[in-house]
């Protein structure tokens, strides 16, 4: 993706280098056009000096007073010539030497100008007039070089070319310490969102351009929605569970009711019903406790919460003396919702330390985004077994307390995040594996 700098760099450059060459052909062209209108009207000048010396005898004969023709005219190929033509006669200057000079036709009046090729492959700049003198047409072409003009307008070219280059590094500097200077709340604003991805706040903090503020102000709004709605589920989920113990608590004490306990058998299903639902009830007491009041969009401390949370567990399943190993690569990092991790590894963890008989192993590493296994040495699953076990509501073993949920909310959450679950027996422990894979977001 171009960044937003770039795309004003190079649109301003481009648009400064097009103003600027047609800013070079326009000046080239409108010096170009005044000099040849000022050599132009300067070969008029000569030309009708030139017609001043020119007279008739009473023959008819054409002749010139050379008084009135410049030296530049008598010297060979000196790059300024003229042609007089009237009646078939025809007078030419000394500097054309033995060489022709492209002459048209022209009545009293008119004025052609052309450009040619003339002596010595010279450019010419050449201006043929008609007049009318003594009752005789006479035509009167001069011609001078464009080679000095040539060579002029070419040095100015290049000068104004350096120069305009010069002015375009010079805007193009200008405009790149602007651009830097006015996208700077943008680095500010990008520093503010690392902040926010690691936890540090829970808003972004910036006075910036006018255009961003709406996004801001609503990122902010979004992010106070999110947590309030956040902090509210986990209230929820914490006076829910209240509740529930209460009522748990209730029927507790019925079971031990002298009528309850005249029938043996619904007296222990009873109880067995209320000791499990007592132990869903403490679990998600502890996990509301655990998650506490996470930023948005924190980064989750793996050591941290996998230890805090291996802690509960043991106290969770302090009837077995379980041994409970982790280790998490310095490199490994989730950037996800703390929730859905704690709720991933509790279920997880809950099942292995369920089924293992005394050894239960997590480790965590990087594999293009975060990688979780989870081994025991319980009994593990059969094949068959395994195509069943994420499927909600089924329990391998129906002797066991659960709901038969754990496994289809992990598949749940692993799929939220375009994650794999691998399910299989373990190689080390010899009991049940379960490998996650979530990629980085």
């Amino acid at each position: 993706m171009k960044s937003l700098s770039g795309r004003l760099s190079w649109g301003l450059a481009l648009s400064l280098v097009i103003l600027l060459t047609v800013q070079w052909g326009m000046v080239s062209y409108a010096i170009r056009h005044l000099t040849e209108e000022q050599m132009a009207s300067r070969l008029l000048q000569d030309s009708e000096s030139l017609l001043a010396g020119i007279q008739f005898d009473a023959s008819g004969q054409m002749t010139i007073d050379t008084t009135r023709i410049s030296t530049v005219y008598q010297r060979p190929f000196s790059g300024h010539y003229f042609v007089i033509e009237s009646g078939g006669q025809q007078y030419v200057s000394r500097s054309l030497w033995d060489q022709d000079l492209l002459t048209p036709d022209v009545k009293a009046g008119v004025e052609v100008r052309l450009t040619m090729d003339g002596p010595d492959k010279q450019r010419l700049l050449s201006v043929t007039h008609g007049y009318l003198k003594q009752d005789r047409l006479i035509g009167i072409t001069v011609a001078e070089d464009l080679k000095q003009f040539d060579a002029g307008l070419r040095q100015f070219q290049w000068l104004y070319g350096a120069v305009s280059a010069l002015i375009l590094a010079i805007l193009l500097l200008l405009q790149y310490y602007i651009v830097r200077r006015e996208l700077k709340p943008l680095q500010i604003l990008r520093a503010n969102m690392g902040r926010l991805e690691r936890g540090e706040t829970d808003r972004v903090e910036m006075a910036g351009p006018a255009e961003i503020a709406p996004v801001i102000a609503e990122l902010n709004r979004l992010l106070a929605a999110m947590g309030n709605k956040a902090r509210r589920s986990r209230e929820a989920l914490g006076n829910l569970a209240h509740a529930l113990k209460t009522r748990l608590s209730i029927l507790s004490q019925m079971a031990e009711q002298p009528e309850i306990r005249a029938h043996p058998e619904l007296q222990r299903s009873l109880q067995e019903s209320t000791e499990a639902m007592r132990r869903i009830v403490e679990r998600e007491l502890k996990r509301a406790r655990l998650i506490g009041d996470a930023l948005p969009g924190q980064r989750v401390n793996l050591p941290e919460e996998i230890n805090m949370l291996v802690q509960t567990l043991q106290l969770m399943h302090v009837d077995k003396t379980l041994d409970i190993r982790w280790h998490v690569d310095e490199d490994a990092v989730f950037a996800g919702d703390q929730e859905d991790l704690l709720e991933l590894l509790g279920n997880l963890l809950d099942n292995a330390c369920k089924w293992a008989n005394r050894q239960v192993s997590l480790n965590v590493r990087k594999s293009d985004g975060v990688v979780f296994t989870i081994e025991d040495d319980g009994p593990g699953c059969s094949p068959e077994e395994l195509q069943l076990v994420t499927v909600r509501g089924f329990r391998a073993d129906e002797s066991q307390p659960g709901s038969g949920l754990g496994l289809a909310i992990v598949k749940d959450i692993v799929e939220s995040y375009g994650g794999r679950l691998d399910l299989g027996r373990s190689q080390a422990l010899g009991g049940f594996s379960v490998e996650v894979w979530l990629p980085n977001r």
